[in-house]
C-alpha cells in the first residue's frame, strides 16, 4: 500500500449548498473538484488535493468518496481525530464503502495494535475491498487473538493477491514456526527477504528457525546479515551471541551480549545470557550481580529467578535458591517445580 507524505493543510472555503438535491451544474462542479483532487494526488500535489476534496465536500456534503479521500490525507498528516471524523462521514453517506472500513482499521493499527477492531476488516472485505493489506491486517488481529489458523488463511490470501508481499510471508513464517513446520517457516522467511532484501527482522527470525533446526553456523550468518542491515538490532546481537555460545565461541558470544546490552539498555535476556555464560565459566559472583540488577528492572521475569536460584545453589545458599524457584513457579515457570523437589516442597 503506497504511503503519501504531506506538508500542512491550507485553509478552505466554508461555502455549503443547503439544498437536498444538486442541479446538473452543481454535480458537474462537484465531480470536477473531485477529479481534480485525484489528479493532484497522482501528481503528488497533496495540499492541492486536500483543497479539492474539501471544495468537493463544500459543494456536496453527502459525497462519500470525497470524505474518504480527505480522511486518507488526514491519516498521513497524523491528524487521527480528523481522519476518523471524515471516514465516519463517508460511511454515514455510503455504508457499503469497504475502503472506509479498512482505513478506520488502518488508523487503529497505526496508533495502537491492541486496539485493532477485527470487525472493520471483516466489513471491508465483505464489502468488496480486496486490497492485500486488508487481509494482512485482519491476520494481525487474528494473531493477537490467538487465532493462528485464521491468521494463516489471511496471510495466504494477501500473498495470493500480491505475490511479493514480504510482510505477509514474514508473519506466516512465524505461525508455521509455532506450529512446528520449520521447513515451511524457513521457506517463507526466504521469500520475505527475497522480495524485501533489507528486511533485517526477517533475517533475524530465519536465524532463530535455523537454531531450532540445529544449524548454528547458518543462524550466525543470518544474524550477521540482519546486523549488517540494522546494526542497532539488539535482538539479533543477543541471538547471535546465543548461537556463538553453542559453537563454543564464548568470546564472541560475550561480545555480542555486551553489545546487545549497550544497544538496548535493559533488555532482560541479554543480561540473562551474559550471566549464564559467566556462571558456566565459574564466575558466579559477577553472574549473580548481573541477575540482581536485572531483577530490579524486571521483577516479573520468571526465568531470571530460575537462573538466579541455580547460581545461589552453587554459591551454597539453598534457602535463597528455593525462594527464587518459588517465585519463578508463581510467575509461571514450569521448570521450577523440578528444582523445588530439592527444597522438599
Amino acid at each position: 500500500m503506497k504511503r503519501i507524505f504531506l506538508l500542512i493543510l491550507i485553509g478552505f472555503s466554508a461555502l455549503q449548498f443547503v439544498c437536498g438535491q444538486l442541479s446538473f451544474t452543481e454535480r458537474r462542479l462537484r465531480d470536477k473538484a473531485y477529479n481534480e483532487g485525484i489528479a493532484y494526488l497522482q501528481q503528488d500535489q497533496y495540499e492541492l488535493a486536500a483543497a479539492s476534496f474539501t471544495h468537493c465536500i463544500d459543494l456536496d456534503s453527502t459525497f462519500a468518496a470525497a470524505w474518504l479521500q480527505r480522511g486518507r490525507i488526514f491519516i498521513e498528516w497524523g491528524a487521527i481525530d480528523d481522519a476518523m471524523t471524515d471516514l465516519d462521514a463517508a460511511l454515514s453517506y455510503d455504508s457499503g464503502m469497504g475502503e472506509a472500513y479498512f482505513y478506520k482499521g488502518y488508523v487503529l493499527y497505526g496508533t495502537d495494535t491492541t486496539g485493532l477492531d477485527r470487525s472493520l476488516f471483516d466489513l471491508a472485505i465483505s464489502q468488496g475491498f480486496t486490497d492485500p493489506w486488508a487481509y494482512y491486517l485482519r491476520g494481525i488481529t487474528a494473531i493477537r487473538d490467538g487465532m493462528d489458523e485464521a491468521a494463516m488463511d489471511d496471510f495466504s490470501s494477501a500473498i495470493g493477491l500480491k505475490e511479493d508481499f514480504a510482510p505477509a510471508y514474514h508473519e506466516r513464517a512465524g505461525i508455521k514456526r509455532r506450529m512446528g513446520d520449520l521447513q515451511g517457516s524457513h521457506f517463507d522467511y526466504q521469500r520475505a527477504v527475497a522480495f524485501q532484501p533489507d528486511f533485517a527482522l526477517a533475517y533475524n527470525n530465519m536465524g532463530s528457525v535455523k537454531i531450532l533446526m540445529g544449524d548454528y553456523m547458518g543462524a550466525i550468518a543470518n544474524y550477521s546479515k540482519a546486523l549488517e542491515l540494522d546494526p542497532g538490532l539488539f535482538i539479533a546481537l543477543n541471538n547471535r551471541g546465543y548461537a556463538r555460545y553453542y559453537t563454543d565461541d564464548t568470546e564472541g558470544a560475550l561480545q555480542d551480549f555486551n553489545a546487545a546490552i549497550t544497544n538496548s539498555g535493559q533488555f532482560a535476556y541479554a543480561h540473562l545470557n551474559k550471566a549464564s555464560l559467566l556462571a558456566g565459566q565459574g564466575q558466579l559472583a559477577p553472574a549473580l550481580s548481573i541477575l540482581d540488577g536485572t531483577l530490579e528492572e524486571h521483577p516479573d521475569e520468571a526465568v531470571l529467578y530460575l537462573n538466579r536460584g541455580l547460581i545461589r545453589e552453587l554459591l551454597g545458599d539453598p534457602e535463597g535458591a528455593c525462594t527464587d524457584w518459588n517465585r519463578a513457579k508463581a510467575l509461571g515457570a514450569e521448570e521450577a517445580a523440578e528444582y523445588l523437589k530439592e527444597c522438599g516442597r
